[in-house]
């Protein structure tokens, strides 16, 4: 476990050193200044839980994909390969690294725009899971191009589709339609932090993000085990 926490800590120092802790904290006060100007419209309940959604755990989706680049292109990766440390706590402290600093946050944007009315744990299952997902998700990508630009290639097409389940929150098809995505949990959770819903519903929605967790962090081991070893 001591080389899992130096990596960890490591992490830390070069998300910090890359800005990247700055980039988040920029994007989510930047969204919160948006959501006070529109304020006056009435409630953005809705609109907070998209911000939310695609702030933090979008960007772990971004960052995750950034940093394996940053490593591949640094060699890292080729040191990591050498050294007495298993594949696993490399990948496990970058996803819990982005999975923190999107729970952190989520819930300074929630605090700021909504106050201390809502469910905390609903928002903490919800966007860390979500994050840890996504992280998995944009490691993997990472893994299977070359560059930057690639990357984007095939990162627009999956962040197009697990967006499509915001279009519940606007009545646009039942919430069950949407299942098949692996967004559909995180989201429905989401809303649950600020509505009072079904608790079964409740349950059914956490199966499924857990669910679709454990696929995305075996996904990243097997597509990144041939590069780490």
């Amino acid at each position: 476990m001591n080389h899992f926490w130096n990596l960890f800590k490591w992490d830390i120092i070069l998300l910090n050193r890359n800005r990247l802790f700055i980039i988040a904290a920029v994007v989510t006060f930047m969204y919160l200044g948006i959501f006070y100007l529109l304020q006056p419209i009435g409630d953005l309940t809705t609109v907070l839980i998209i911000l939310i959604f695609n702030d933090p755990v979008i960007t772990g989706f971004m960052f995750a994909g950034i940093l394996w680049l940053f490593d591949k292109n640094q060699h890292t990766l080729q040191v990591i390969a050498v050294l007495p440390i298993k594949p696993t706590y490399y990948l496990l402290s970058k996803i819990i690294v982005l999975s923190i600093l999107a729970t952190i946050l989520s819930f300074i944007m929630t605090i700021a725009a909504h106050g201390l009315i809502f469910n905390g744990f609903y928002l903490f299952i919800s966007v860390f899971l979500s994050a840890f997902m996504f992280s998995c998700l944009g490691l993997s990508i990472g893994a299977l191009t070359r560059n930057f630009n690639q990357f984007l290639l095939y990162a627009i097409p999956i962040l197009i589709l697990t967006g499509l389940p915001f279009a519940s929150l606007f009545g646009v098809g039942k919430s069950w339609y949407y299942l098949p995505l692996p967004s559909a949990g995180g989201i429905e959770l989401l809303r649950s932090t600020f509505e009072k819903r079904a608790f079964g519903f409740n349950i059914l929605m956490s199966i499924h993000l857990f669910g679709w967790t454990i696929i995305s962090w075996v996904l990243v081991n097997k597509i990144t085990k041939t590069r780490l070893i």
